[in-house]
């Protein structure tokens, strides 16, 4: 099922595979040493994840998710279209993109399909919340998707 093309993997010690060859090479770009490239996520891996994620600001746990794929650089994809991500004010990436392409058809967004879900973008989604009787709190989830026309439970 981990097609890279589309989503980042979630990797952890123990790991292995192109992903974690991926990774190892996005470590070195960034200035840690996770070893040799192998594809293995071991202990070294580990200890270079974790100091990466203490650089970045992130929750130091050594598992490569989302958060930690896109500090390194990594665009990474919403899974298939059944995952409705929560989207508040401040999120970035594909979904976002996705939502203000919605908005936009609908005729609420008018800025950009940067991914970027800055004051614009919350104000479409409060606009077309409020037009589909939903709670207007500018917060994006199963609802507010599911009124968008996108279906959250394949």
């Amino acid at each position: 099922m981990h097609d890279g093309h589309t989503y980042c993997p979630v990797l952890r010690e123990g790991s292995s595979g192109a992903a974690v060859r991926d990774l190892q090479n996005r470590l070195v770009g960034a200035g840690f040493n996770p070893g040799k490239i192998d594809g293995v996520f071991g202990p070294r891996t580990k200890t270079s994840v974790l100091a990466f994620q203490k650089s970045a600001g992130l929750v130091q746990d050594g598992i490569v998710g989302n958060k930690t794929w896109t500090a390194l650089g990594k665009h990474c994809h919403m899974p298939p279209v059944s995952h409705c991500p929560t989207l508040v004010q401040g999120n970035t990436g594909p979904a976002v993109i996705k939502l203000q392409g919605l908005l936009k058809a609908k005729g609420y967004y008018m800025g950009n399909l940067d991914g970027i879900f800055g004051p614009i973008t919350k104000a479409a989604v409060i606009a077309f919340q409020k037009s589909a009787n939903l709670v207007q709190d500018g917060i994006v989830g199963i609802k507010t998707w599911t009124a968008l026309g996108v279906n959250c439970h394949h």
